[in-house]
């Protein structure tokens, strides 16, 4: 996956996963874009929600962080602390799901990275089109927003019929936070994939 002009000194940024999220997108006309940049520029001012949910995944960040530490002497205590650790985002993402109208909304099986994204869409768009982002990432239920240019939009003949497009996009917008927390949950991620692969 490409990478944002402004990071590609950032090798964190390739780093590709295979994700299901949540996604909305929408087409921005070249009148509206610089007003859509600044709205994503100073989207960083949280409110009480996103507090809590940025304190929880600085949390989540250390926790892990201390467990592959654990792993090192440990892999007993670190596979027990694992487990309770996932157990716990079970529990969280089904309060989430309770709390929010995500029922009606279909999962997206994504490629994701720190600097782009894509997946299979009903829509065909047009090479070069700008687009606002709603990434729901799971389980934290953490939503990244950006701006993206469409790279290509190919129609696949083996795809499903209601969503026939692949669609592939470069993030040219994001605040900060969400960026650094996108590359966090994509090496995140990454990890627990490795574990989870038999040796």
């Amino acid at each position: 996956m490409e990478t944002t002009p402004e990071s590609n000194s950032d090798r964190r940024d390739f780093f590709r996963i295979n994700d299901m999220v949540y996604i909305d997108i929408t087409v921005i006309e070249y009148d509206d874009l610089n007003q859509a940049a600044n709205a994503i520029k100073n989207s960083s001012l949280p409110d009480n929600e996103d507090q809590v949910k940025r304190q929880l995944n600085t949390i989540q960040a250390s926790l892990t962080s201390l467990i592959e530490n654990i792993n090192q002497t440990d892999r007993q205590v670190a596979r027990a602390l694992r487990l309770l650790d996932d157990k716990i985002s079970v529990v969280s993402h089904f309060a989430q799901r309770q709390l929010k109208t995500t029922e009606n909304r279909k999962m997206i099986e994504s490629n994701l990275s720190g600097g782009g994204i894509a997946f299979m869409t009903d829509h065909s768009y047009v090479a070069k089109t700008t687009v606002e982002l709603s990434i729901e990432l799971q389980p934290s239920g953490t939503i990244i927003n950006a701006i993206a240019n469409v790279i290509d939009c190919d129609k696949r003949d083996a795809a499903p019929k209601e969503t026939p497009y692949y669609l592939r996009l470069i993030f040219t917008h994001m605040n900060e936070y969400d960026r650094n927390f996108l590359v966090k949950h994509t090496l995140s991620r990454q990890a627990e994939i490795i574990r989870m692969t038999p040796k």
